[in-house]
């Protein structure tokens, strides 16, 4: 359901849909949205792709039981369409289904595929492009501009992220029920709201103006700078800007070779002047991190999400009367909290013994102890074959992350989040807490 209108909110910008359908998905990703041409992958080593259509009587009752699709009537970008045909035959054959699939003589753009997943959906869908997800929300208003809003978590350990990100159809409705689909996929920590229609402008590496800017930062940048002769562009920041695209080659190759050569502690930047890196560049000097472009007329909004990449939830939610009256991403669930407080922990050290780290002792014992620091994740573990006197002697200990000894031992997974004072020993390939 949608929180109160009493939720303090951040206004991040508006949204136009001129066709009153709304497209949610990850900006860095929109090299693989085709839009309106083939959906062939740009990279070059992706193999040829097709699209099936599934017939028959019981089609779409086998599409849902074989569970491969949003839209259970179709079977989107199979390299091996052969395969694909054989072995749902195979699957709808041994579930009594009358249905098979066959391919399409041309294959659905993936604004067709928008259109067809709002329809398959109720007017909510996954949209799959490139073996990607976005989600086309439809039904929306097309004659006004619609509020974006970032709700922020309350106080806390996760103030600062956003707990929801909010597309606001009728001011100061109340909500009663939703429906959700899960979801929009992010490899970039962003999120792109444009109106289905208007993403077809939206280019990536294309620049109108045929520049781009290459750029570099880093412990080491400065003097790199000087040796490759790039200009400081401040804030840390060096590098050529307004390169014609056919010469960023001649500076950016001499750049990363010695940065490999010479192993430098030094990250690169490629920014072509197109719609991604207009909007890029809007985002870096934004405080919410958030920014407005305009695509074929139409307002747009982009924004970080605040928790980095995954597969977030979109829901709608709707009035008394059945009007959608809010598009929301879920972005601070409790489920996602406890990832981010997994990461956070699997980041953190742990005394470990030499004996466990140089002599290749099994990790037998267990001790959560009150953590020192916010690095410290409180945990010591020995193997109990230590020398007599060893643990009081800081020599003999070292500090390792518990990504590391749980990529040792898989078998600490299970434990890491036990409280302080806890005890477990090793047993029968698995750690059993201590009695108290």
């Amino acid at each position: 359901m949608a929180r109160t209108s009493a939720s303090v909110t951040v206004e991040l910008g508006h949204v136009d849909l001129p066709e009153g359908i709304l497209v949610i998905l990850d900006p860095g990703l929109g090299r693989f949205w085709r839009h309106t041409e083939p959906p062939t992958s740009p990279r070059k080593k992706d193999p040829e792709a097709w699209d099936l259509r599934l017939v028959g009587r019981d089609a779409e009752a086998a599409g849902k039981a074989y569970d491969r699709e949003f839209d259970a009537r179709f079977l989107f970008d199979r390299s091996n369409p052969q395969d694909a045909i054989a072995h749902f035959d195979g699957f709808a054959k041994e579930k009594g289904f009358e249905a098979r699939a066959e391919v399409l003589s041309e294959r659905v753009t993936h604004v067709e595929r928008a259109r067809r997943a709002v329809e398959f959906g109720g007017g909510l869908g996954v949209v799959k492009y490139n073996g990607l997800w976005a989600v086309a929300v439809g039904g929306l208003p097309t004659g006004r501009g619609l509020r974006v809003v970032g709700v922020p978590m309350p106080e806390g350990e996760f103030k600062g992220r956003w707990r929801s990100l909010d597309l606001v159809v009728e001011e100061g409705a109340k909500a009663v029920r939703s429906d959700e689909v899960a979801g929009v996929m992010v490899e970039h920590g962003q999120l792109f709201f444009a109106g289905l229609l208007p993403l077809g402008s939206f280019r990536m590496w294309q620049p109108a103006d045929g520049l781009a800017d290459f750029v570099f930062h880093g412990r080491d940048a400065a003097a790199l700078a000087k040796q490759v002769g790039a200009q400081d562009l401040g804030e840390g920041v060096f590098g050529w800007k307004d390169v014609p695209m056919e010469a960023v080659g001649e500076k950016a190759t001499p750049t990363q070779e010695r940065i490999e050569q010479e192993n430098l502690a030094v990250g690169v930047d490629y920014r072509p002047h197109c719609n991604l890196e207009k909007l890029n560049a809007l985002l870096r000097a934004s405080p919410e991190d958030a920014a407005s472009l305009e695509l074929a007329g139409a307002r747009t909004v982009g924004c970080g999400n605040r928790w980095g990449d995954g597969v977030f939830t979109v829901s709608r939610h709707f009035d008394a009367e059945g009007r959608v009256v809010l598009v929301r991403v879920e972005l601070g669930t409790e489920e996602r909290q406890r990832m981010m407080r997994r990461l956070r922990l699997l980041s953190q050290t742990a005394i470990v013994t030499r004996t466990i780290l140089d002599g290749g002792k099994p990790i037998r014992f267990a001790d959560r102890m009150e953590p020192h620091n916010p690095r410290d994740s409180g945990w010591a573990f020995s193997s109990g074959e230590e020398p007599e006197g060893s643990m009081d002697d800081a020599s003999t200990l070292t500090l390792v992350s518990l990504r590391e000894l749980v990529h040792r031992a898989p078998a600490l997974e299970a434990i890491l989040e036990a409280p302080v004072g806890a005890l477990f020993h090793l047993e029968d390939g698995r750690y059993v807490e201590d009695e108290a």
